[in-house]
């Protein structure tokens, strides 16, 4: 077991602003003055804290507090970066940055554009999104107790031969100056619990994973009945053990919200980020407009979906968040967005600038991304006319192709679908296919959806994000 203590101070936010900040306007001045056309610094503290459990006993508690902040030029249409957790010394790294923003652009090839920022409004203010039970003041012991009463909960059979929990927490303020005007500053928490396990018997190894939690604070877990949470985690790795092997062909594919909301995200959410767009790697580029899928299918990404575990007030650009529409009854409306790719499109930023943490760049990210309702009253009325087919539930990953619109997921559960009932357990069930060719093929949705389990999403950077809809049929699937 490894305990470590906060390297700094809890009072280190009681001021509520970290930044001075007459120095930082001295900075972005000092930066304009040496040839940036725009200048910002953004510092983000993060207060977390990190629990594992393995089979029953506690190996890692850490609490921690991680301070960094990234100063950013525009000069001459080129980016110039500075990152360092070193804040006081900031402003030594102002004419060496612009002077990096200026290199990159003399480098610029004929056929780039220079970098250009769509307007904003300009805003002055403090956002909090308050937790019902601040993570702050909840004690270590409470956190671990909800991971050793999930512990015991799974391991109730013999064939369950390891189990491993985990718990994490953050809370998240950021500060961001801009030469432009803008002064904002936000927080807000996000909390997560999760559990691996693995089961074995005869030879046969299976494993299942589950994640619970969202944006808030405690409230985002605590909710969760554990020992019901567990049960169902032990009987769905012991299912798996004993499962047949699944077919492989083209089949009627009825998908969870898990699934249904890890391949919105990734085959459809991805190609909508516009920076992907410009880099000629999105099957979507040039489609805003046009119809890419079938009538009922709309798609939105929320930010301000509290509860989700993607959710933020105020994205990294200092620009409030909003609901993007990205497919409206099957048709192409809007793309992901930052200020870089609005200008470039001739579009208005929506909020969809993302960095991983004070020491790294925004980039265009998706937050809470989820399929909307249909009008199928639940998953028997769903499957009733299906005659062949598979249901599949979660997600251990998979592989996507943006540019070409192709992926691979593989699903956690499965059973067959015989004369509308769910009958035969199956295991190793993968769907692959193109994008749009799945789009077009949704032909039902259940009415009630909503986000499932947290997630991460990797594009350089990591971001907690969710995802999820309804359950989702799709005719003629490939499913192996």
């Amino acid at each position: 077991m490894v305990v470590a203590s906060r390297r700094r101070s809890e009072a280190l936010l009681v001021r509520g602003r970290l930044l001075d900040e007459t120095e930082v306007n001295k900075w972005l001045e000092d930066a304009t003055n040496a040839g940036a056309t725009y200048a910002e610094v953004r510092l983000v503290a993060n207060q977390n804290c990190a629990i594992t459990v393995r089979d029953g006993e506690l190996r890692r508690a850490i609490p921690g507090q991680d301070l960094g902040a990234t100063l950013r030029v525009l000069a001459d249409g080129a980016w110039g970066v500075h990152s360092t957790s070193d804040i006081a010394n900031l402003g030594l790294a102002v004419e060496q940055t612009v002077s990096l923003a200026k290199q990159v652009a003399s480098r610029r090839s004929s056929g780039e554009k220079p970098v250009e920022l769509a307007e904003i409004p300009i805003k002055q203010d403090t956002m909090h999104w308050a937790p019902k039970r601040d993570n702050r003041d909840v004690d270590l012991d409470e956190k671990l107790q909800l991971l050793t009463d999930l512990d015991s909960a799974i391991r109730t059979d013999e064939r369950i031969v390891s189990t491993i929990t985990g718990y994490s927490d953050e809370h998240i303020h950021t500060e961001l100056i801009t030469s432009e005007g803008t002064d904002r500053t936000w927080s807000f928490q996000r909390t997560v619990a999760n559990a691996v396990i693995t089961a074995r018997e005869d030879g046969e190894v299976a494993s299942y994973r589950c994640r619970i939690g969202g944006g808030g604070g405690f409230e985002a877990v605590d909710a969760t009945d554990i020992e019901a949470l567990g049960r169902k985690c032990s009987e769905s790795v012991l299912r798996i053990l004993s499962a047949e092997r699944a077919p492989s062909g083209r089949t009627t594919l009825v998908a969870d919200s898990d699934l249904t909301g890890v391949y919105i995200h990734e085959a459809l959410g991805h190609p909508c980020e516009a920076d992907l767009v410009a880099a000629g790697d999105s099957c979507l580029e040039g489609k805003l407009g046009h119809k890419i899928g079938s009538d009922i299918v709309s798609v939105i990404d929320d930010p301000t979906m509290r509860m989700g575990y993607g959710a933020y007030p105020i994205d990294d650009e200092g620009v409030d968040t909003r609901v993007k529409n990205l497919i409206v009854d099957g048709v192409l409306r809007e793309y992901l967005n930052n200020r870089e790719t609005a200008a470039r499109y001739s579009l208005t930023p929506n909020g969809g600038a993302r960095a991983q943490d004070g020491l790294h760049h925004p980039l265009v990210r998706m937050s809470n991304t989820l399929i909307l309702g249909g009008k199928h009253r639940d998953l028997d009325e769903l499957l009733e006319d299906v005659t062949d087919g598979v249901y599949a539930c979660g997600s251990r990953g998979g592989q996507v192709d943006t540019g070409r619109g192709s992926f691979q997921f593989a699903a956690q559960e499965a059973w067959k679908i015989e004369n509308g009932e769910l009958t035969t357990p199956l295991k190793d069930v993968s769907v692959s296919g193109m994008t749009l060719e799945i789009l077009a093929n949704v032909d039902g949705l259940c009415k009630q959806g909503g986000l499932a389990s947290p997630g991460y999403c990797g594009k350089g950077q990591i971001v907690p994000v969710g995802d999820g809809g309804p359950n989702m049929r799709i005719r003629n699937a490939l499913v192996g």
